[in-house]
């Protein structure tokens, strides 16, 4: 019976090796577009933003990095220095956090970020003394395509 059952799992797991390929996928993303930012209840279209990089694979790689600054008065900006997603799950947006590094005039604070990714649009909002801070961009992604 314990050999019927392990070859029954085997089959099914090449099967499923076979159909996701032996590397998995591979997904292109890039963010595009302006990047718009809510500070001090004032919408700002007219960002600076330095990507990390153009495309990449994952989050991490084209926002890991990026520096948003205001042009405002305050010389206000935010570096994001980490990602944490949450557990993907199936058929909902992707969740987590960014932390990211707030600089307002010579005052810097490391915070996090709270992120919503849904429909091609990434959303970050969190709080710094008090004060809501958030941003949202477009991300261009290609679905995964699976090698064969």
């Amino acid at each position: 019976m314990i050999k019927l059952l392990s070859a029954v799992l085997l089959s099914l797991v090449v099967a499923n090796a076979a159909e996701m390929g032996l590397k998995g996928g591979s997904c292109t993303l890039a963010q595009e577009g302006s990047v718009k930012v809510n500070f001090k209840n004032k919408i700002f279209n007219n960002t600076s933003y330095k990507a990390a990089a153009k495309s990449g694979k994952n989050f991490r790689e084209i926002f890991v990095g990026s520096v948003i600054s205001l042009n405002d008065s305050d010389k206000t900006s935010v570096q994001i220095i980490d990602y944490k997603p949450n557990k993907r799950i199936k058929g909902k947006p992707k969740t987590g956090v960014f932390i990211v590094e707030t600089t307002t005039g010579s005052t810097t604070k490391n915070m996090q970020m709270v992120y919503i990714f849904d429909a091609g649009i990434m959303s970050a909002t969190g709080v710094i003394n008090k004060t809501t801070i958030g941003f949202s961009t477009n991300v261009a992604y290609s679905l995964c395509s699976v090698p064969k």
